[in-house]
């Protein structure tokens, strides 16, 4: 099946990404989920198998995952410029927002009462999730090989979340075992391992044009924020370096930054308390956006606005730069035959893998039996094209709202 693409401007760039801020409620999975909607099925920015192998490849490198793929979306559509709007423009307006609310919430000590809204979101936005696992796994599966890793990627995904990556690799080295097998059997044996996936994009991709890679420029804002902290001094260094460090090693998405960020903010710093610490994790939840803002609350904790200012820089730092090293080479590669049977097991284990994370979310999202026919219908209305993600956020945010006013 072909799949034509199209080249966004930046300012299309820039409202597109500002939407899924806006509306990227239930951590990275939803936001990827929304990504899928708004940039591949409705624009056709990408074709499915190029944002399965973007997703490949973030879950393999340093950083949040949803904000990668972004930063990653913007390159492969607009070059350094537009992993620098689609990046800046999906995180900023979750920075602004979990500042403002640190800023109340440490003056006033207590966090908004907002379960009444997430007893209609949770269950819509694992519908949403479930929707991009399905179709994400249906592109993957060409074969009955990549079936196996597929249904191995929902296996782990369910059962040990914490090796989806060590997974990915293993389902890489598979395919590109099976294709180096073949090239060796003899002639013909070499063939494209995408030939007849409906990978109609030609490896094209703004990025992948010459002289589009990283230059002086596209450097500007990382070395820009990098100097700006290394220039200051006490907790707000502290804050950034702390940040960079973790930002550096933080595999699996921002649900990570929770675990390693924990034992220094409340324990060998003291910022907060542990119950403290927890609200901010809740914070992240209520506001839409990517999660390692969470990054801003703790910061502030520290240093208030100059240490919210300082760990998230330090924390996306290791995002922006891993990929705008990645993706000059990616976007080069990504047709040439052993590199593409690589990424169809990579592309296969992660296809499964969203569909097994999104089981493990099923109990926490189904509040009780009203919660789970909302889920139900919402998921129906997904699969069958009666309503877009973003209108299901919409009105799952109408129905809480409504829940919210009449409990009081």
């Amino acid at each position: 099946m072909s799949e034509s693409v199209a080249r966004p401007g930046f300012s299309e760039l820039a409202g597109v990404f500002l939407k899924l801020s806006l509306l990227g409620f239930g951590g990275p999975n939803a936001h990827l989920a929304l990504m899928l909607e708004e940039v591949v099925e409705r624009r056709r920015w990408l074709s499915r198998e190029h944002f399965l192998e973007l997703m490949a490849v973030t879950n393999l490198l340093p950083g949040p995952n949803s904000s990668e793929v972004a930063i990653h979306i913007g390159y492969s559509t607009r070059g350094w410029r537009g992993a620098l709007v689609t990046g800046g423009i999906f995180l900023l307006p979750t920075f602004l927002m979990v500042t403002a609310v640190a800023a109340l919430y440490f003056r006033f000590g207590t966090l908004p009462h907002v379960e009444p809204v997430f007893w209609a979101l949770k269950p819509v936005v694992l519908a949403i999730i479930l929707r991009a696992g399905f179709k994400l796994a249906r592109t993957a599966v060409k074969d009955g090989l990549l079936a196996a890793l597929a249904v191995a990627g929902a296996a782990v995904g369910y059962l040990y979340g914490g090796w989806v990556v060590p997974a990915m690799a293993l389902g890489g080295l598979v395919t590109w075992a099976r294709w180096r097998t073949g090239r060796d059997a003899g002639p013909g044996g070499g063939e494209d391992p995408g030939r007849g996936s409906g990978s109609k994009d030609g490896g094209q991709g703004f990025g992948g044009r010459e002289g589009d890679g990283p230059t002086l420029r596209s450097w500007a804002f990382p070395s820009g924020a990098l100097v700006a902290a290394v220039g200051t001094s006490g907790p707000v260094l502290t804050v950034f370096l702390l940040h960079l460090g973790i930002g550096a090693v933080l595999f699996g998405g921002g649900y990570v930054l929770v675990i390693l960020l924990e034992p220094y903010a409340v324990g060998q710093f003291g910022w907060l308390t542990a119950a403290q610490f927890l609200d901010g994790v809740a914070l992240t939840q209520v506001i839409p956006g990517p999660i390692s803002t969470l990054s801003a609350f703790v910061g502030f904790a520290a240093a208030g606005l100059p240490g919210a200012v300082a760990g998230t820089a330090g924390v996306y730092l290791p995002a922006f730069a891993a990929v705008l090293l990645v993706a000059p080479h990616l976007e080069r590669l990504r047709e040439k035959a052993p590199v593409k049977a690589f990424l169809l097991g990579v592309s296969a284990v992660v296809g499964g893998g969203i569909v097994g994370v999104a089981g493990t979310l099923a109990v926490p999202s189904i509040p009780d039996l009203w919660g789970g026919i909302l889920g139900a219908v919402a998921l129906v209305l997904l699969l069958t094209g009666r309503v877009s993600p973003a209108v299901a956020i919409l009105a799952a945010l109408t129905i809480g709202g409504v829940r919210l006013f009449l409990l009081g």
